[in-house]
């Protein structure tokens, strides 16, 4: 298994042409000497720095994800003035050489998406929703919602990252039923059918954990939209139980046997293939998932 310091080491190595190519050079902590790894540490995050003309470039290791900021001060910018624009699964438990591997492409193409002329030109800014911190959850200042899951998704599924930005640009804001219907979930399904365990067990953290703290729609999201679409099959259903947290479980199979073994659940299953068109935020009113599950007692309604 890698350490992250040698991680860190093999991503240094693998992106050192294009920070070069771009003008970037790693920054070294006072202290760092030149043939040591030069991160930065906060309690549990840990940073690497580039600078150059056109800015500034962070690399953070935080829980299960690599992430990567852009910010246009070179010289001593803010927190507030690093802007996230990629976020990728990064588990040492389950990291791989070809994972990093995998990760330093995506942060060149990143890289070279914002600072080379030719892409920078034609690159659209969109402005994206900020998703709800782990802390903010785990202390109950904030409870998770559906861009925060898309977010974390991004990082198993890279190629969920350009519909993320294109469902902002529509709608203007997070439009969940559009995103998860037409993009995450086909994802999701075909991983609980490849029934590999290191897909499956990635993969079912974050569901876990999103709906372990999140708002009642957004574990109404998981269950109904998108655990719902197993179609009751039983090798998925099995499959899914043993990775599916214990709150979560048992609703998830009530669900598929509503949806496909009921006369109201197809009913219900005809709503769902047909969501309404998006509208701007106003006061929430409960929604048809919310009533499938009960409302805020999250509760079946009778078979």
């Amino acid at each position: 298994m890698l350490t992250l310091e040698n991680a860190i080491q093999q991503i240094l190595r693998d992106t050192k042409t294009v920070m070069e190519d771009n003008g970037f050079a790693v920054v070294r902590p006072e202290g760092i000497g030149a043939t040591d790894c030069p991160v930065s540490r906060v309690e549990d995050h840990t940073y690497v720095d580039f600078t150059g003309d056109k800015g500034r470039i962070r690399m953070e290791f935080f829980g299960n994800q690599a992430l990567l900021y852009f910010a246009d001060a070179a010289e001593e910018p803010s927190e507030e003035d690093f802007q996230k624009v990629s976020t990728n699964f990064f588990d040492l438990e389950d990291l791989e050489e070809r994972d990093v591997k995998s990760l330093c492409n995506e942060f060149n193409e990143t890289i070279q998406n914002r600072f080379s002329k030719k892409a920078a030109a034609k690159t659209k800014k969109v402005k994206t929703q900020a998703p709800v911190s782990r802390s903010a959850a785990r202390n109950g200042s904030q409870s998770y919602d559906s861009n925060t899951l898309a977010n974390r998704l991004l990082a198993l599924y890279p190629e969920l990252k350009e519909p993320y930005r294109d469902n902002f640009e529509k709608y203007g804001d997070f439009f969940a039923e559009d995103f998860f219907e037409e993009h995450a979930t086909p994802l999701i399904i075909k991983t609980i059918k490849s029934r590999n365990g290191k897909e499956c067990n990635k993969l079912f953290r974050i569901l876990n954990d999103i709906y372990e703290s999140a708002l009642n729609d957004t574990q109404s999201l998981i269950v109904v939209s998108i655990l719902g679409k197993m179609e009751n099959d039983p090798e998925m259903i099995e499959t899914a139980k043993e990775y599916m947290c214990d709150d979560m479980s048992q609703l998830v199979v009530l669900v598929n046997k509503y949806l496909y073994g009921s006369s109201s659940g197809k009913k219900a299953l005809e709503k769902l293939k047909n969501p309404p068109p998006f509208k701007p935020k106003k006061e929430k009113k409960p929604s048809a998932l919310s009533q499938m599950m009960g409302g805020a007692d999250g509760m079946m309604p009778p078979m």
